[in-house]
């Protein structure tokens, strides 16, 4: 057992270790990626309260004996509940922050949310019901959580930035809960083809959270390509050399 939730934090550290390593952006607050952490944690207690409060008690005592569309109802609301616990509180948050300004951003920030929320799941489930229960988990869902709210991520800072994509926003706010609940529904349900369904949605959202982590880092790289060589040249705040032309100075480390 010990093991299995070793894994998963090392997991989480890799994940966390690429995205940060890979993000051609100026360098991140290491206070505000500690701050995305625990957004993570009050996302799953904030959860776990909504589902206690708001949810049928009976799911908890034998899921599969209650009816299919009862089910299904049930797991829909646990996906918009969840994503909601992940995402509002660091959204409100951080939205109109100085630091969160560029594309990759969105994503990393709401990864590192989504994934001390799906790490501390994890552990949660193979504490409680075994190793059995956590190797399954190990394979289905090490970055489930953290694609699903990095996405929302992406969405909600290209928002910010370009003011005329709050339709995107609206749609991935309502479809990623959706793909959540329908993931749960086919581990819940009981029914190999649906459970198949949920791999395939979890696969999904992993790549997606790489594909929008790539694209997101091609918007920062234009961004920069379009702003005048001449206005690189220094550093209008501190009148340094910006002999690189980066879109934030090396020596005091503010937007150019």
């Amino acid at each position: 057992m010990y093991q299995i939730i070793i894994t998963f934090i090392v997991l989480a550290c890799v994940l966390v270790w690429y995205l940060l390593k890979h993000d051609h952006g100026r360098r991140l607050p290491v206070t505000s990626l500690w701050i995305a952490c625990g957004f993570g944690v009050l996302g799953i207690i904030a959860a776990m309260l909504l589902e206690l409060n708001l949810l049928p008690k009976d799911f908890a005592v034998s899921p599969l004996s209650i009816p299919i569309a009862k089910r299904f109802t049930f797991f829909m609301s646990v996906g918009f509940l969840e994503e909601a616990a992940k995402f509002i509180p660091l959204a409100l948050f951080i939205y109109k922050k100085s630091y969160f300004k560029e594309h990759t951003d969105g994503v990393i920030f709401f990864a590192i949310c989504g994934l001390t929320f799906g790490l501390f799941e994890n552990i949660m489930y193979t504490v409680s019901y075994g190793s059995n229960v956590g190797i399954a988990r190990l394979i289905m869902t090490p970055f489930f959580h953290a694609a699903s709210t990095s996405i929302l991520g992406y969405y909600l800072v290209n928002m910010k930035i370009n003011k005329a994509n709050k339709t995107k926003f609206v749609l991935a706010c309502l479809l990623l809960p959706v793909m959540h609940g329908f993931y749960d529904f086919g581990l819940g349900s009981g029914l190999a083809v649906l459970a198949i369904f949920s791999l395939m949605i979890t696969l999904l959202l992993t790549i997606g959270l790489f594909l929008y982590f790539m694209a997101a880092n091609d918007l920062d790289k234009a961004a920069v390509a379009s702003i005048p060589i001449n206005s690189l040249n220094y550093c209008k705040f501190c009148g340094k050399p910006n002999a690189n032309h980066k879109m934030f100075c090396e020596y005091c480390g503010r937007h150019i």
